[in-house]
């Protein structure tokens, strides 16, 4: 009785307000009636095409962004020189990177950051955290941490390495682009990392192991490119400072060995060859060095029984500096048998020469000091890519080192042993995701 009153009488104007009364009597009241909620928004993720696939846009900004890695497993296999050697290792490693862009009305704002962590066993060495890459680039101005801009072909396609300079870096770097593939680069590149300075073979050497002053400088390297349809070439080049701790003996003993600058330069060039299969290529590069020899890829002259010191510069019984020059010459042939086979035949040469005085003989015949070397390499793989960003490969690599005359066995005079060039099989096993 109540409730008609309320539903049927005008004069009731506060309970038809009401919503009890709306709910209960009044039958054309609903859900349509009452006060709507605003629904949440929802965020959508948009792709970003701009730069190419994987990119996407950070939601409430324009900056593309790409989140890309790498897992790689390996097992290497590599003769041993003595009993205490290891010949077998295994390695784990992963990778991260991340690349973030904008457009900008001076051009591409780009940061790009790589991050590695490899755990290793037996002959890889120990584990290792590194920061790989970690670069700013806008307007044709890079600064931060890439590979340097003196490299070019950098062991991409081979699992061991070959005589290439392969190096990450601090840069600070402009780039001008001309147009129809062709750029120069002028960079200032930390020479720290690249120093090679070791003391000489065995006793009794009547110069002196070189040793380093203060930076003062950084590395100088330019670089010319071009990048066509049939490939790319390069041309580059360093200029790095030398200034020594080194006392000049003798009368003058309170002065300093003279500030030198070592150099290096290389050529490259990548052709593409999709005559014979798509995605075939051919790599050729040489480079000589006066002085700066890490920039041809010398970086390790021990094989088996042979271990050598090779330095950048040596200071003779006269208190002058003598550099260390060296060339190589590398080659790798990349072909597809079919989409997922395909394989890699690889080859490097080079040579360190030092002056004359550089190397002291013993009575028994053993060359000590800083000896000149041959070191050649020669192998191939072959991979299976069953799937996008995923394949299997094994390799084979043998390395020979050739040191002028003959040196004792382990750089050590006093074992008598005397041997005039070492060789070694390096295998591998490699199983790489990337994504």
């Amino acid at each position: 009785m109540i409730v008609r009153h309320v539903c049927g009488s005008g004069l009731q104007s506060v309970v038809i307000g009401s919503a009890l009364a709306m709910g209960l009597c009044c039958p054309n009241a609903g859900a349509a009636d009452l006060p709507a909620r605003e629904a949440a928004a929802i965020g959508y993720v948009r792709i970003c095409s701009s730069y190419g696939t994987g990119f996407f846009v950070i939601p409430g900004t324009e900056t593309c962004l790409r989140i890309a890695g790498r897992v790689r497993a390996e097992m290497r296999y590599l003769e041993p020189g003595s009993r205490e050697d290891d010949a077998f290792g295994t390695r784990a490693r992963g990778r991260i990177d991340i690349d973030a862009r904008n457009r900008t009305e001076h051009g591409d704002l780009r940061a790009f950051l790589r991050y590695e962590l490899t755990r290793n066993t037996g002959i890889y060495g120990e584990d290792t955290a590194e920061l790989d890459r970690a670069f700013v680039r806008f307007a044709g101005l890079t600064a931060g941490r890439t590979q340097s801009y003196f490299d070019f072909y950098t062991n991409d396609y081979n699992f061991g390495s070959l005589l290439v300079s392969d190096f990450s870096t601090q840069v600070l770097a402009y780039t001008v682009e001309w147009g129809a593939g062709f750029s120069a680069s002028l960079a200032l590149e930390d020479g720290i990392e690249r120093q090679f300075y070791n003391g000489p073979n065995g006793p009794d050497f009547p110069g002196q192991g070189f040793s380093t002053a203060g930076e003062r400088v950084p590395d100088l390297v330019g670089q010319l490119l071009v990048e066509q349809d049939w490939g790319k070439a390069q041309l580059s080049g360093a200029i790095r400072q030398i200034r020594s701790d080194n006392l000049v003996a003798g009368p003058a003993a309170s002065a300093y060995v003279s500030t030198d600058y070592g150099f290096a330069i290389q050529g490259g060039v990548q052709i593409k060859l999709p005559t014979f299969a798509e995605g075939d290529q051919l790599w050729l590069q040489a480079g000589y060095s006066r002085g700066a020899l890490s920039y041809l890829g010398f970086a390790n002259t021990s094989v088996t029984d042979i271990s050598l010191n090779q330095t950048d510069v040596y200071v003779d019984v006269l208190g002058n500096a003598q550099l260390g020059r060296g060339w190589m010459a590398t080659a790798l042939f990349l072909h597809y048998w079919t989409p997922q086979i395909r394989q890699a035949v690889f080859g490097s040469y080079g040579v360190i020469d030092y002056a004359d005085n550089g190397t002291v003989l013993t009575p028994a015949g053993g060359a000590l000091g800083f000896v000149d070397t041959t070191d050649w390499r020669v192998g191939t793989n072959l991979s299976w890519l069953p799937v996008s960003g995923f394949y299997i490969g094994i390799e084979g690599l043998y390395r020979r080192l050739d040191p002028r005359g003959r040196v004792f066995a382990d750089n050590d005079p006093a074992t008598g042993w005397l041997i005039g060039s070492a060789d070694a099989l390096e295998m591998r096993l490699r199983v790489q995701r990337d994504f």
